[in-house]
């Protein structure tokens, strides 16, 4: 049976890093090689502005800057079996 689930969420990026990690192990990897690297995503955009700006020393005035912006995406999952 074939699984495929879209929806919409938001992600944090800066120029062409994204925004990753788990557990306050953030960092920013280039969009074309985060691997298998977990992407926070979140469910609104002011929830990702918040989020970040308490997850990353200065994130508040990144985001101020336009450093970071919060970005909609459509995140595909998909499963075959």
């Amino acid at each position: 049976m074939l699984l495929k689930i879209q929806r919409e969420r938001w992600v944090i990026v800066k120029g062409s890093e994204i925004f990753c990690g788990l557990a306050r192990c953030y960092q920013f990897k280039p969009i074309d090689n985060i691997g298998n690297t977990a992407i926070k995503t979140y469910l609104s955009k002011s929830k990702a502005e918040m989020s970040f700006a308490s997850s990353w020393r200065g994130g508040a005035q990144m985001l101020e800057s336009g450093e970071v912006k919060a970005v909609k995406v459509t995140e595909t999952i998909v499963s075959d079996e």
